[in-house]
């Protein structure tokens, strides 16, 4: 299916955005106001459009706290809308990294890939917000354990079925700028094309 991204603060600006759109065109919205997706998200359900969330950048102050990213993916379980995430998931798990490939980069606090797609599945199968909080701040790789049954992580559980329906109901992907950094720290190397 083909998509379009658009940021809005308002359903003005939303519609607007739908109306440009061609049919049968997915319409993902980014919120330029986290603190007020809330508002926003019944909206989005109701004609039919998807959500985009931006959890990084290349400086410190383009990083949504947890608490807002928790917020986000709230908001749209309560609509049941898709959403997908990007920029700063370049990693697997939370921790402190370079912000850029420059020589001297700043560093700064960012979201794991792991961490949002785990905090996103326990949100969509009704796990309380204080333990998707806790996965979206975790940072140990080896709390995350995945075997062809499902997923485990501390106390939580999630089978392969649960992680396949909020894969394709809830959580429909993440963009990164870099594709060997999350290959290679979840244990899978990128090979080259024959």
């Amino acid at each position: 299916m083909q998509a379009v991204e658009c940021k809005a603060a308002t359903s003005d600006e939303v519609l607007s955005a739908a109306r440009m759109a061609s049919p049968g065109v997915e319409l993902f919205v980014e919120p330029t106001n986290l603190l007020a997706f809330g508002e926003l998200a019944p909206f989005l359900a109701e004609i039919g459009a998807s959500a985009k969330i931006r959890t990084g950048g290349v400086t410190v102050d383009a990083f949504p706290t947890p608490e807002q990213v928790l917020g986000f993916l709230v908001s749209c379980r309560q609509a049941r809308i898709k959403f997908k995430a990007t920029a700063g998931l370049h990693h697997a798990v939370r921790g402190e990294y370079r912000l850029t490939y420059e020589p001297a980069p700043p560093m700064g606090e960012m979201f794991g890939f792991l961490n949002v797609a785990v905090a996103a599945a326990l949100v969509w199968h009704g796990r309380s917000p204080a333990v998707a909080l806790a996965a979206l701040e975790e940072r140990s790789m080896e709390a995350f354990v995945f075997t062809d049954d499902g997923l485990a992580w501390r106390d939580e559980r999630l089978s392969a079925a649960q992680i396949d329906d909020a894969r394709s109901r809830f959580f429909t992907g993440f963009g990164s700028c870099s594709f060997r950094e999350p290959m290679a720290e979840i244990g899978l190397e990128a090979q080259p094309r024959p």
